[in-house]
């Protein structure tokens, strides 16, 4: 009698044991819902990742468009200075609209280059330096040369529109330095400092 309780004892155990070890095996739902957790939070994080990597992407691809445009500003406002003592000298009367014509466009450029003056040295020190002196080189012969322009009658035929020689001359040797220093501040040269830019051929 003793011996048939004992055995059912062991078997009950047996089967208790053998219960448990299948309900082990199967997953309960906080280790699943766990795993969607994870993977939930890793789809998020590569999402915001690369969202803010085409966000910074696409700003910085806007600045160098603006800081694109602002150079060529700038150096287009150089080669007209350069060439507005022509305009000057190849007027055709002094009537006074014309004169009107070309003192307002003296006066635009020089508000245009006040302002390229202002943004270059705002962009970057050592380029607004090299501004200046392109624009101070420049003004060496074109003052006198607007000057001159003013005092000379006007043209009134087709073969006084060939100056043979006259006028400040080619502005380009003065940019040189200057078209030089504008391409470091573009690509991956925006790095180097100062001192490793190449401005001399």
């Amino acid at each position: 009698m003793g011996d048939g309780v004992l055995t059912i004892q062991l078997l009950g155990a047996q089967v208790t044991r053998a219960g448990g070890a299948a309900a082990s095996a199967v997953p309960s739902d906080d280790n699943t819902t766990n795993v969607w957790v994870v993977v939930v939070l890793a789809l998020l994080g590569s999402s915001v990742v690369a969202s803010l990597f085409t966000s910074v992407l696409g700003n910085l691809r806007a600045a160098a468009t603006a800081r694109r445009e602002g150079y060529a500003n700038a150096v287009r406002s150089l080669i007209a200075r350069a060439e507005y003592p022509y305009r000057v000298r190849r007027r055709v009367s002094d009537d006074p609209d014309v004169l009107a014509a070309l003192a307002s466009r003296g006066h635009d450029l020089q508000e245009q280059l006040a302002a390229c003056r202002t943004w270059v040295a705002s962009e970057h020190r050592a380029v607004g330096d090299l501004f200046e002196k392109a624009l101070a080189d420049i003004d060496t012969t074109v003052k006198p040369a607007t000057g001159d322009a003013w005092n000379q009658t006007p043209i009134t035929t087709a073969t006084g529109m060939n100056l043979n020689g006259w006028g400040p001359g080619n502005p380009w040797p003065h940019l040189m330095a200057l078209e030089r220093a504008i391409a470091y501040r573009f690509g991956w040269r925006r790095v180097l400092p100062r001192r490793f830019w190449q401005l001399q051929t």
